[in-house]
């Protein structure tokens, strides 16, 4: 199945449509106006989406629960780690 445009219509400014417009003439990479806007949603769009994956790790960190949980996986694993450690320096 085909992918569905949608036209829209953007407003900016008479100097950032200058602007742009003088960038992707000199890229080689852009094809056209409107490529660049669609690239430019879309790498907002993951950065936005890095931004809120990086809050949500950073509340995990203020998080007593997860806090308690990690320190239990952390010493079950310690003695196995150890061993690991040991062996490599066997070697």
């Amino acid at each position: 199945m085909p992918l569905r445009k949608k036209t829209v219509q953007l407003r900016m400014s008479a100097a950032l449509y200058t602007e742009a417009r003088h960038a992707v003439d000199e890229a080689d990479d852009l094809t056209s106006f409107n490529d660049f806007a669609v690239r430019a949603i879309k790498e907002k769009m993951r950065r936005m989406e890095e931004a809120r994956i990086d809050a949500a790790f950073a509340r995990m960190g203020q998080n007593e629960k997860y806090l308690k949980a990690t320190a239990k996986v952390f010493d079950d694993f310690a003695s196995n780690d150890w061993d690991t450690l040991n062996m490599d320096r066997e070697k």
